[in-house]
């Protein structure tokens, strides 16, 4: 099997593309080792949209591909064109932008269908976004791992009231604690939480590198993650660790929590035991662990594979 990746270069949208690559291509080896597998991926960044509309891939020397996949909304027409030149297959990983209709598989997050709907033909719905986590049972699990997110369109960014939550986290905590921050949060978060909860350990993201979350998840004996940073929520999930919500006020007005997609697939996740938040954890003071692994990847993959099996051999 050879698949192309149309990328954007954003990193968000590659961590779910080369997630499924990864995951195809590994089922792909099992079923046909004797066989050349292999993933390419195509930077469209810079193009016009005159460019993707007939983007035939002449600039490329690559295998003829059986697969293409894409996220992103600047990647729909060049993949779109390059599957049509090339008779082969797309699929997006998201909602798109364009009719569903257009592409073999869209491939997306259950938060983004409207509540009480079902998935149309033609969509495989996930919880969340597809992510490359995966759990390491061969890594110890030596340290809870924190994960701060910042002001966003549906929550207030409250510097006290996340502090309290870590210090009585702290408190209770038998592991090492590591936080890293991300590009939302303030500026003076990482000197203010040092100083009140001296026991963790801060690393800005300024000074951690591009596998650096990946790295400690697979350590994490346990995640904390705050409201707003949903995505991390899934990866922290896809980890296999125990997962706990640190909270945050709502904003009012029109992006208020209940009416935000990527909310609503936060809510989806405490509603099945999936994740849990400080306020229930400090009942007990104990995480419980998802009873259902979150190997998105790996049931996507299966679910293509069964649904085309042209892919393979």
């Amino acid at each position: 099997m050879v698949i192309y990746i149309v990328s954007d270069g954003k990193k968000g949208h590659l961590s779910q593309t080369r997630g499924l690559a990864t995951a195809l291509l590994e089922r792909a080896v099992e079923k046909a080792p004797q066989i050349e597998h292999s993933c390419h991926e195509v930077d469209i960044t810079g193009k016009s949209w005159l460019n993707k509309l007939f983007y035939k891939g002449r600039d490329l020397d690559l295998p003829r591909p059986h697969l293409i996949l894409c996220a992103g909304h600047s990647t729909h027409l060049a993949a779109l064109s390059l599957a049509r030149h090339l008779r082969c297959l797309c699929m997006v990983c998201m909602k798109p932008s364009l009719p569903t209709g257009m592409f073999d598989l869209c491939i997306m997050p259950r938060h983004d269908l409207p509540t009480g709907a079902t998935a149309a033909p033609g969509v495989f719905t996930t919880n969340g976004a597809i992510n490359s986590i995966r759990p390491r049972a061969d890594i110890p699990k030596t340290e809870t791992l924190i994960l701060i997110g910042g002001p966003s369109k549906s929550y207030k960014w409250e510097e006290e009231t996340v502090i309290t939550q870590l210090s009585t986290i702290a408190r209770h905590n038998s592991t090492p604690m590591v936080l890293t921050t991300s590009r939302r949060t303030p500026a003076d978060f990482a000197r203010d939480v040092s100083a009140a909860c001296p026991s963790i350990r801060v690393v800005p993201v300024e000074q951690t590198g591009p596998n650096w979350v990946a790295e400690h998840l697979a350590k994490a004996a346990q995640v904390w993650v705050s409201q707003d940073s949903v995505s991390m929520v899934y990866e922290a999930l896809s980890s296999g660790a125990p997962v706990g919500i640190i909270e945050m006020p709502p904003k009012e007005g029109p992006h208020k929590p209940d009416a935000s997609r990527i909310a609503r697939g936060l809510n989806m996740l405490i509603e099945d035991g999936s994740v849990c938040r400080f306020t229930e954890w400090a009942k007990t003071h104990t995480l419980p662990r998802c009873e259902h692994e979150l190997n998105e990847a790996g049931r996507t993959a299966d679910y293509i594979l069964k649904q085309f099996p042209k892919l393979l051999p």
